[in-house]
């Protein structure tokens, strides 16, 4: 049997070339042959949607503080709402009860604590003294509004105390209520 060998230049040679071939191989090239292209449809589905926000008025934080007030005389304070929809809307206001004060057990009675509305061109407002509807069977404060980037609506509360009504103390309680306010978008 008879053993050839091959010299060392040429199996350099031959792993140089077999080393750049699987090099191209491996990170290809840089022509149209080497590019795939896949393309997408992005798809989106846009629902009824709309913003309410508290945008000022006579107000701290969420409160409408009223202070101290003696029988007779009205007091207005307002509150301003900022809405935003993107389909026909109705605002609504509802209250969890009458100006009630715990400590003493008394009602303000809701004829004496009334509001109004207005606001910008388009929505129906209420224009004559109403009274706050409950949390069950909401009042309306503008009706008939269309998609809107920006529609101010203002609330002009009112209220006058009688003149038999219970005094309280200031430090120990006070007469308050809760009112909700829904936007309701995309239907009558």
């Amino acid at each position: 049997m008879r053993v050839g060998f091959v010299s060392l230049p040429w199996v350099l040679a031959v792993v140089a070339v077999t080393v750049v071939v699987l090099v191209f191989c491996l990170l290809g090239t840089s022509s149209a042959e080497g590019q795939y292209q896949s393309t997408v449809i992005p798809r989106v589905n846009v629902e009824t949607g709309g913003s309410l926000s508290i945008t000022g008025g006579t107000i701290n934080g969420n409160q409408i503080d009223f202070g101290n007030l003696g029988p007779g005389l009205p007091l207005e304070k307002t509150l301003s709402l900022g809405i935003t929809a993107n389909s026909a809307w109705h605002l609504t206001v509802g209250k969890n009860q009458d100006l009630h004060d715990s400590l003493l057990n008394a009602t303000i009675p809701s004829a004496n604590f009334t509001y109004k509305s207005n606001g910008g061109l388009g929505p129906t407002y209420v224009s004559s003294s109403t009274e706050f509807g409950s949390s069950v069977l909401p009042s309306n404060v503008a009706t008939n509004g269309s998609a809107t980037t920006g529609c101010n609506v203002n609330v002009v509360y009112s209220l006058t105390i009688p003149g038999d009504q219970p005094c309280n103390n200031p430090l120990d309680s006070y007469y308050s209520a809760v009112h909700t306010y829904t936007l309701v978008v995309g239907s009558p």
